[in-house]
């Protein structure tokens, strides 16, 4: 029913968008419409549309002139939702989950049911970082999410497609932002948020960001406490060149919610998700611990109107402690038995990226060329401690009635102490590109990376691996009127490959590198304030995972089929959207086996849909109300799909006020999120992945919360 709702809601808008085009253009020859927008006092639906979108190499480019998928979270959405980690970003975009290895707070995001690569498919600020550990959502102005293929423009990455961060900028008027947040269960957030200039020729900008969240979690012995230092400095050397210089310390650790639920090939049920506010399915002793620090520098330069350069590099550390509960699920999934693990491997993560882009315009006859050529690449290092794994077994217990017990162990975290190189990944790129516009109603748009990949084990017997190849792509674009786009395109790309899990016989063993395919059509379409996208495509990526002799290799191919629709922006004058619907059929082919042969691949939803509205009073334009529904169909829960996980709804309600303290503008917010106190499976994934033969795992979503803040612009 919901899932219907939502899809209606996003149809009816294109189809009402449509049906406008097709009279524009009827009429186009013999009328000029002068059509009028209306005034909107409010902020109700801010930063629901966005018209560029952050293109890496090709730079900011027009959202209607892009042919991908995209979708964009902005600061003021970030901050009217109350978000604060990279998986509640995640949900407002329906192509996209998180997959939660270790947790939903270091897992990899993922896109079109694809997963993710640690390093390839995410950036911030044009460099490289890492997706698998805690990252700080408040010093972020915006998120921009590109599904599908993009290997020709940022080189070798998975088919998840890309996640761009940016981070906040100083600002030309003095900012001084104050927020204070309380999450029930008493936890207490304090936010300084800094900017502007510090000489009246506006030539050395500065933004701060100052974070400190602390308090008790949602189950009895919880804790969470994070803490941000951001920096982000502008020198306007000339009125043609800025260096940038970015720098970011995060501390994070939660201590004490719900591990993993993990389960073999003779589980025959997956059972319901249970209540995870209830003690027993975490330990207060258990949890993680990570520190991450970023530095980065860029610098752009504008030689003339036409063409310009950009150039970046970045540094990235990542010390991550995991003690860890895994809940081992019985046969009939009655019963589990917990394990505490502290683990000594991947425990320190670091990348040095960096990243070159020029590009330009200029008119060949009567075609006009929009030209990039561009190099970047990355070296990641996994360091893991010098020691054993550790693990400890509990008592087995009922499902339903699940204890709390003391620490079994006298061992800490292994964050910070002696590590040794485990393995790199040295990737490196050179990108050409080119859009060509014909005339106002066709163009092309063609990219081509000559790919360098090198992937070295330090571990005994492990393999090492060089490879390179060319990763192209190619669109072809028509506009029947300005305000519509249709779009054809093709991509080919290599990633680099997998590294084997802890539990194989290869442990840490590099797979040689995959390539990946991907065919797409689709129809952008921008009337008023009102941004739709619809696409269909096609995605096929190498697959691997332990087999029946426990070694991880390649053993068949992943192919996933789609259909994406989107609906952001204004709808009346009072009512504003940002909704998204896929459908998927992920499925798994050219396995060997016919007990997994053209199955769905575990934990990826043929349906999902998000529709988040705002809405205000035309007489109280200062008071907006929001609502998000958010919507998982079900999920294959094994490999073979003989058990899967349920189809849940979510509900989120929220209010906020806007208004003037001496002259202080002040927001007063509340949000209320799982309204229902939804009972769900967050994230299913195959253990296959990570080394749990024929199994996989599962982690239980987050119950009702209730967040109120204030913030005042002093």
């Amino acid at each position: 029913m919901v899932r219907k709702f939502i899809i209606s809601t996003i149809a009816c808008a294109i189809a009402q968008t449509l049906a406008v085009s097709a009279s524009i253009a009827t009429d186009n020859a013999e009328k000029i419409i002068v059509t009028a927008q209306p005034v909107n006092n409010s902020e109700a639906g801010a930063g629901f549309v966005t018209r560029e979108v952050d293109m890496g190499p090709l730079g900011a480019k027009k959202w209607l002139d892009t042919p991908y998928t995209t979708n964009t979270l902005t600061q003021s959405m970030i901050e009217n939702q109350q978000v604060t980690s990279v998986a509640d970003i995640l949900k407002y975009n329906a192509s996209s989950q998180m997959q939660a290895r270790g947790g939903m707070d270091v897992g990899r995001p993922q896109n079109r049911g694809m997963q993710g690569n640690v390093v390839a498919n995410s950036h911030l600020d044009g460099v490289n970082i890492i997706s698998t550990t805690a990252f700080p959502i408040e010093m972020l102005e915006r998120v921009d999410i590109i599904n599908g293929l993009t290997g020709s423009l940022y080189g070798p990455a998975s088919p998840s497609g890309q996640f761009n961060f940016t981070q906040k900028r100083p600002t030309l008027k003095r900012l001084t932002s104050l927020n204070a947040t309380y999450v029930n269960d008493n936890q207490f957030k304090g936010h300084l948020d800094l900017g502007g200039f510090i000489d009246d020729n506006n030539t050395f900008g500065y933004r701060i960001n100052l974070m400190h969240d602390e308090g008790k979690g949602y189950v009895a012995g919880s804790k969470t406490r994070r803490q941000l230092i951001s920096t982000a400095f502008d020198w306007n050397i000339s009125s043609d060149t800025v260096l940038e210089v970015n720098f970011s310390d995060y501390w994070f650790k939660k201590m004490g919610y719900p591990g993993a639920f993990s389960y073999g090939s003779k589980v025959t049920i997956l059972p319901d998700a249970p209540d995870p506010t209830k003690t027993g399915y975490g330990q207060a002793f258990a949890g993680v611990d990570l520190h991450t620090r970023t530095v980065s520098s860029r610098l752009k330069h504008d030689f003339n109107e036409d063409w310009q350069i950009n150039a970046a590099i970045g540094y990235q550390t990542a010390d991550r402690g995991f003690r860890s509960v895994s809940n081992q699920l019985s046969n009939d999934g009655k019963h589990f038995t917990p394990t505490l693990s502290v683990p000594s491997t991947y425990g320190r993560f670091t990348v040095l990226s960096h990243s070159i882009n020029v590009n330009g315009h200029m008119m060949i006859g009567s075609l006009s060329h929009d030209l990039v050529l561009a190099t970047s690449g990355y070296r990641w290092d996994i360091y893991g401690a010098n020691g054993n794994d550790l693990k400890f077994t509990l008592p087995t217990q009922d499902i339903n009635n699940p204890h709390r017990y003391d620490d079994p162990s006298n061992e800490g975290f292994y964050t910070g102490s002696a590590r040794t190189k485990n393995s790199r990944s040295q990737v490196q790129s050179i990108t050409l590109g080119d859009t060509v516009t014909f005339n106002p109603q066709w163009s092309v748009m063609g990219s081509l990376s000559q790919n360098w990949i090198k992937e070295t084990s330090y571990r005994a017997g492990g393999e090492n691996h060089t490879e390179n190849g060319l990763s192209p792509a190619v669109a072809l674009m028509f506009k029947p009127i300005p305000e519509v786009m249709t779009y054809v395109s093709y991509a080919d790309s290599l990633e680099e490959g997998d590294s084997a899990p802890d539990t194989a016989d290869n442990k840490g063993e590099v797979l040689k590198p995959y390539r990946s395919e991907q065919w797409e059509m689709g129809v952008k379409s921008q009337i008023g304030d009102l941004n739709l996208n619809a696409a269909i495509f096609q995605l096929e990526r190498p697959f691997a995972y332990v087999g029946n002799d426990n070694i991880f290799k390649e053993q068949g191919k992943q192919r996933n089929r789609g259909l994406e629709l989107i609906a952001n922006g204004q709808v009346t004058d009072e009512f504003f959207v940002f909704s998204s619907m896929t459908w998927l059929d992920p499925t798994l082919t050219n396995t060997g086996n016919a007990k997994t042969q053209n199955k769905d691949v575990v934990g990826v939803p043929k349906y999902q849909a998000n529709l988040l509205a705002e809405y205000h009073y035309p007489t109280a334009p200062n008071v907006i109300y929001s609502a998000n529904i958010h919507y998982t169909g079900k999920r294959a829960a094994n490999t073979t799909n003989t058990m899967w996980a349920k189809a849940y709804t979510t509900l989120d309600l929220g209010a906020r006020y806007q208004t003037q303290y001496w002259n202080k503008k002040t927001t007063f917010r509340v949000n209320l999120d799982n309204v229902t106190n939804e009972q769900y499976w967050a994230s299913i994934f195959s253990g296959n992945q990570n080394g749990a033969i024929g199994g996989a795992n599962a982690f239980l979503g987050t119950p009702r919360q209730i967040s109120a803040s204030i913030s005042i612009e002093l």
